[in-house]
């Protein structure tokens, strides 16, 4: 009943007549955020420095060795408590989104660290602060700075928390552009920024305002009924405000495609849904190899199976921290996601099955190699932190090869 519910909500996106779409703010607090704000404001149950993190099941924890207790927050961001505290019985506390405004009022309340200054400087002026090094003391006067290679910039504060720039942005002259807080109000509205939810005709994306990119998607992929034309233009949303997503349409470029999260050839019997499907919230860096490989193949057996079975289709990305290949920061204002995730869900009840691919963001990610990111949809949660509507019997099984193209198949 609940899969069913679900893929009602996500036709109705499917017979929308308009194109334009609907925005629903989804605020979400990051996992480590909930950690540091308990630690601070729990040091008698979460006592000293964390000895241990990782995975059990299906709780990201942390233990504290002082004083014995675990902290564990599960993928549906419910939190859990076991240790003596709680008789050593696992104890929930609570759901992450019931401390969102404590824990954001805690935040605004302590000081701007270097590390938020440099992240706010980086996401909001990526042409001059892009390439990143990590900072080293270059004098007595700058503890902590950044060289950023790319547009030979640096960015570095003092000992009296005033902020300088030098490189060609300012003619090599070591200019002081304010202190951290006359940005403090800044960095905390970008900070907060909400995760928005938008509805297209057809499919919907939870965009992150922070990263300027979708984060994860979600449709349903039913039987062939249609051949609309593909749409060739790219744009931007003119009804997402525009320090959300990219700042450009255009292509990308040094071997890297406009990739797709959700194809127009699974929509293609609304016109609509296909024009959608080219707005650059549901577009970004992807590896020619991989989007017209490994990528290309998941899109494939979706197009085969859903002539079988309606699909759910959940995907999503993992931004990662390789910075190497964020070569696109400058022109589109968007990192380059380290990998990318696909889930297909066909069945109910008893007949329910999944299969679960993780895909590096690489041109090594050719067609051939698809099978080797097959993952478990429990491994998937984990690495992802995403609760996957999938009977629990299902969750932990992974097929040894993708689902086979039937050769019969029409995949246009």
């Amino acid at each position: 009943m609940r899969l069913y519910i679900i893929r009602f909500f996500i036709l109705l996106g499917l017979f929308s007549p308009a194109l334009a779409s609907a925005i629903t703010p989804a605020s979400q607090l990051a996992n480590s955020r909930v950690f540091t704000y308990a630690e601070a404001n729990y040091p008698n149950i979460f006592t000293g420095k964390a000895a241990e993190e990782g995975h059990y099941q299906q709780y990201l924890y942390r233990y504290y060795p002082a004083s014995g207790n675990y902290l564990g927050i599960d993928p549906a961001g419910d939190i859990f408590i076991l240790g003596p505290y709680t008789g050593n019985e696992l104890t929930a506390v609570g759901n992450v989104a019931d401390y969102d405004s404590a824990i954001t009022d805690w935040e605004d309340a302590q000081s701007i660290t270097y590390d938020r200054v440099f992240a706010y400087a980086e996401a909001n002026f990526p042409a001059l602060f892009i390439g990143q090094v990590e900072g080293v003391g270059l004098s007595p006067q700058f503890p902590y700075y950044r060289h950023y290679p790319i547009s030979d910039n640096s960015l570095g504060i003092d000992r009296k928390d005033d902020i300088f720039i030098w490189g060609p942005y300012t003619g090599g002259v070591q200019s002081i552009v304010g202190n951290v807080d006359d940005y403090r109000s800044a960095i905390l509205a970008w900070e907060h920024q909400p995760s928005l939810r938008l509805d297209y005709p057809g499919f919907t994306v939870w965009l992150d305002c922070a990263k300027r990119g979708t984060t994860k998607f979600q449709y349903v992929a039913q039987r062939d009924t249609g051949n609309a034309p593909r749409y060739d233009s790219f744009f931007l949303d003119p009804n997402v405000p525009a320090d959300c997503q990219q700042t450009s349409a255009s292509a990308y470029g040094l071997n890297y495609d406009r990739g797709h999260l959700v194809p127009a050839n699974h929509l293609d019997a609304s016109a609509a849904a296909i024009k959608a499907t080219n707005t650059m919230t549901n577009i970004l860096p992807q590896a020619a190899n991989m989007n017209r490989g490994a990528w290309l193949q998941t899109e494939e057996i979706i197009e085969c199976y859903r002539d079988i079975d309606e699909l759910l289709v959940i995907g999503g990305v993992i931004w990662g921290e390789n910075s190497d290949d964020d070569a696109f920061l400058q022109s589109h204002s968007v990192q380059t996601p380290d990998a990318f995730w696909k889930v297909i869900i066909r069945g109910t009840g008893q007949d329910e099955q999944a299969i679960a691919w993780i895909v590096p963001n690489s041109q090594e990610a050719t067609r051939d190699r698809l099978d080797q990111y097959l993952v478990s949809v429990s491994e998937l949660e984990f690495k992802t932190g995403e609760k996957i509507p999938v009977a629990d019997y299902a969750k932990d099984s992974k097929p040894d090869q993708s689902w086979m193209i039937p050769l019969d198949c029409n995949k246009s």
